[in-house]
């Protein structure tokens, strides 16, 4: 599996942040750990997405077999209109979709840790991408 690296945030702790400011206590040992844990959560949500069982699919399909690392799957464009449910959509629902109906496996709720590390992939997977929602 692979991910690209996450943003460099080293710079929340430098500038003009002032005592009060929202940025203002973080040190470069905060940075570092919350760069580890994305890091780590994005590599679960690799293992999800490459994984039937971990999926939770009954017909021993994971998502890769549609999207190999990822590809067309175009987060950056959620919320937008998706024919196939007649609705706007969030990414997660597009992720839930796709389990119900191509994975025949059960829908993950919203803040299930599946679902979080699985959108947490898919934005890692497109980092630096334009961010361009509602595109169809």
């Amino acid at each position: 599996h692979k991910s690209e690296p996450p943003a460099d945030n080293s710079n929340l702790h430098k500038g003009q942040q002032k005592e009060g400011h929202a940025y203002g206590k973080h040190t470069e040992k905060d940075i570092l750990m919350w760069t580890r844990e994305l890091e780590s959560f994005v590599v679960e949500g690799s293992r999800i997405f490459h994984d039937a069982e971990l999926l939770g699919s009954n017909i021993a399909v994971s998502c890769d077999m549609c999207h190999p690392d990822g590809a067309n799957t175009h987060p950056e464009t959620y919320p937008k209109f998706q024919v196939q449910m007649g609705r706007v959509v969030l990414l997660r629902d597009m992720i839930n979709w796709c389990i119900e109906q191509a994975v025949r496996g059960e829908v993950l709720a919203a803040d299930d840790p599946r679902m979080r590390a699985l959108e947490a992939y898919m934005l890692a997977q497109r980092k630096g991408v334009k961010l361009n929602y509602g595109k169809r």
